[in-house]
Order: C-alpha cells, then sequence, then structure tokens
C-alpha cells in the first residue's frame, strides 16, 4: 500500500472542533443568530430544533443554499491528550456494537448517538419518482467484461481504458487478520436518506443528519457488518466532517491520515456517500433496484484520474480496483450498479491505493434501501477479498504439477 502523508493532523482537527463547539455553544443561547464566517465568505444563519436538538445550518456561498444538520459533538471519543480516537464502547442497546460475533475484526469510531425525530417533515413539497438506471450508449461507455460499465470522462484513449480495466489490482487484504484490513470513512457523514420509502418529499428537511440511523453511517454499518462478518477486519470511523460543508474533505483527509498512520496494515479506503439526482422541475429520484425481492439502492464508484494536477500518481492502480468491485458486484447482483465514473478529481484519493468514493443511493431513496445495499456491497467486496487472498496463497506455494492431488491438499 502506498500512503501519501499529509501535514494537516491533529490540530486542524482540533482547531475545527473548537469551531464547531463555539456554534454550538452560541446556538444554545438564542434560538436564530447570524455568524459571519471568512472561511465560507457568505452569511451563515444557524436555527436550534428542540425536537431533535440539532442545528440546521443554513450557508448562504455564492447564491447557493446547503442545508445541513449538526451534532452536538462532532468530534466524539477523541483522547484529550494525544488526540488519537478511541474505539466507541459497546452499547447493548446498539445491534452495531452489541454483537459479540463482530467483535474481533470490528472497530468502530467516534459514532455519535443522536436520535432525530423526523415525523415532523409531513409536508409534501415535491415528488419522488423510481427511476433504475441501465446500460448506457456512447464514445464514452466502456463494458466491463464481467459485469457493469465504466463512464470514461478523461482525455485518456478508449482503448488504453479498456485495457486499465481488464487489469486485477494488486489490493490483497489478509483474511481472519487481527490487523486491520479496510477503513470506511465518510468525508460527508450527515448525508442522509427519507425515512422510509415514499413518493414525496418535504423541502423543509435538508437531507442531511447526525442521526446515524438516518445517515450513510447506517449504510457504513452495513458494509463493516459483513466484511468482519466474515473475516475480514475493519475499522468504520463515523466522525462528521461536515458539521461545516465547507472543508469536509480537509477533515476527513486529516482523520484518515491518522489512522493510516496508526494502522498501516488497511488496504482500501472507502469513502461511503449518498448522491443527490433531481430532475429540473425539482422531482427527485430514488435510484433503485430488486435484488432477492427486495428494493435496493443503486451505487456509484468514482474513481479519480490524475492529469498531473491532483498528485495521483498510482489513479490506474486505484482504477484496477474499481473495475474489480464493479465487476463482483454486477455478476452478484445485477443492476445493482450505475457505471463506474472515471473523472479528473481528487476527492482525496491521493492518499492511498485502493482508495475509493461509493455512492449509495440518492436523496429520494430511504434509509431501508440504503441500508439494504451497504449489505450488498459488503458482500461482494468479501467475496472479491476472499478469492483474492486465496489466489495470493496458492501463488506462494511451490507446487510440482506432477504430485497427486491428496499432497497438493496438504500443502495447500
Amino acid at each position: 500500500m502506498i500512503v501519501i502523508k499529509t501535514d494537516i493532523r491533529r490540530k486542524l482537527k482540533r482547531i475545527a472542533a473548537a469551531a464547531a463547539a463555539f456554534i454550538v455553544f452560541s446556538a444554545g443561547v438564542a434560538a436564530s443568530f447570524t455568524v459571519f464566517s471568512g472561511a465560507l465568505s457568505g452569511t451563515v444563519t444557524a436555527e436550534y430544533s428542540e425536537e431533535s436538538t440539532l442545528f440546521a445550518e443554513r450557508n448562504i456561498v455564492n447564491g447557493s443554499d446547503l442545508v445541513l444538520y449538526i451534532a452536538k459533538k462532532p468530534y466524539a471519543n477523541e483522547d484529550e491528550e494525544t488526540g488519537a480516537p478511541v474505539p466507541d464502547k459497546r452499547d447493548e442497546s446498539d445491534p452495531v456494537t452489541a454483537d459479540s460475533s463482530y467483535e474481533k475484526y470490528l472497530l468502530t469510531m467516534n459514532r455519535d448517538h443522536v436520535t432525530e425525530d423526523l415525523s415532523q417533515f409531513s409536508q409534501h413539497s415535491g415528488k419522488i419518482v423510481e427511476k433504475t438506471f441501465v446500460k448506457a450508449g456512447g464514445i464514452q461507455m466502456i463494458d466491463l467484461a464481467k459485469g457493469g460499465q465504466l463512464r470514461n470522462c478523461t482525455e485518456i484513449s478508449r482503448g488504453e481504458v479498456l485495457t486499465e480495466c481488464s487489469r486485477a489490482s494488486d489490493i490483497a487484504v489478509e483474511m481472519y487478520s487481527d490487523e486491520p484490513q479496510v477503513l470506511i470513512i465518510h468525508t460527508h457523514t450527515s448525508e442522509s436518506y427519507e425515512p422510509y420509502e415514499k413518493d414525496w418529499y418535504d423541502d423543509r428537511y435538508t437531507c442531511r443528519s447526525s442521526d446515524p440511523a438516518n445517515s450513510v453511517v447506517a449504510v457504513g454499518d452495513a458494509i463493516a457488518r459483513e466484511l468482519a462478518g466474515a473475516g475480514i477486519s475493519v475499522i468504520h470511523d463515523c466522525t462528521i466532517h461536515d458539521a461545516l460543508y465547507n472543508g469536509a474533505y480537509t477533515r476527513s483527509l486529516a482523520t484518515a491520515s491518522d489512522l493510516l498512520e496508526r494502522y498501516p496494515s488497511v488496504k482500501t479506503v472507502l469513502d461511503i456517500h449518498r448522491d443527490a439526482i433531481e430532475d429540473e422541475d425539482g422531482t427527485r429520484i430514488s435510484a433503485v433496484t430488486e435484488i432477492g425481492g427486495k428494493k435496493a439502492a443503486q451505487i456509484m464508484i468514482i474513481c479519480a484520474a490524475d492529469d498531473g494536477n491532483y498528485d495521483i500518481p498510482f489513479f490506474m492502480d486505484n482504477l484496477h480496483f474499481a473495475c474489480e468491485l464493479q465487476q463482483e458486484t454486477e455478476s452478484m447482483f445485477p443492476t445493482l450498479t450505475r457505471p463506474v465514473l472515471f473523472q479528473y478529481c481528487q476527492y482525496n484519493q491521493q492518499i492511498s491505493t485502493g482508495a475509493l468514493l461509493i455512492e449509495v443511493g440518492s436523496h429520494g431513496n430511504s434509509a431501508d434501501q440504503a441500508i439494504y445495499t451497504g449489505e450488498l456491497i459488503g458482500r461482494a467486496l468479501s467475496s472479491l477479498f476472499r478469492r483474492k487472498a486465496a489466489e495470493k496463497d496458492a501463488a506462494s506455494v511451490p507446487v510440482n504439477g506432477k504430485l497427486p492431488l491428496y499432497f497438493l491438499d496438504r500443502l495447500m
């Protein structure tokens, strides 16, 4: 694994935590207030909601509204002296941390225990329609050999990308290892879903929540449980990086860098997000398909490419992994994937080989649909990692082709 170290460390996290704490304290004093932020270059109005004990913050930046919920403790469970993340204690009422069968291979960090009542958002402001994204045509679209597609939004030739898509990645986790192999994080931790399947939405709800049950944290939980259950050691860090939307990638980079420094055994970093898809008239799209008789939110893997401006010299290695995961997922669960998006960007994928961003569903999908998809992603990852680990083990054993089969079994 290649790790690109960064100078952004605990100082940045503490500064961000202090800033968030100041906002929370100020909001507790008054029901509404205005803060001028040079970093946002705009006006920030925060409103307190007693029903959810959360803060709705409206960022007006260059005429664009970004609304999100903020937890009371955006940076939880950090050692006061060292600044290092501290694992959450087991909560017997929480199925994620209470199930001891996952304890050996699952480490959950910085998971807030905030609950939010969404029943107050019952106004029918707009429509939600379901859509299953299927294979598309066009010069940008590349069919992958074992299922799924890739959309090439780079200037790299179609032939070269097609060749790279067929290459195997070097990502090979160690099964049943005591050392973490997979890191799951969330840059936009508060990205959330509709509380249940429906054909309308309330535009007062911001599609952002600090309640883990409503947000992409629940999807990360589902992925992590499947990996841990398969014997793959995983860290799920639930730090809320978008308490202030601007700077979320800087903060998540600091978190991931700290964890990679602390756990160099990690082979892959998955940043789990939620997409937002809507028509020009404001109709929201629920990206959904049916797997095993249940509705699941479709996913889109984003793999960063580098044209010399993004400092990702190993981006082709990440592409190999993205295509492997896409094909594994699509072959196991047809129609679950939207095409891999291969484009010039960074999204913190400069941090390590095996770093990908995965969009799970849209703001029209329900939380149950997204969580189910998290389970399916976890199964696909487990299948891929298990096979690659077996191939690596088999390749490391010197075998004489003339040996009898029973002796081959002893060697394996």
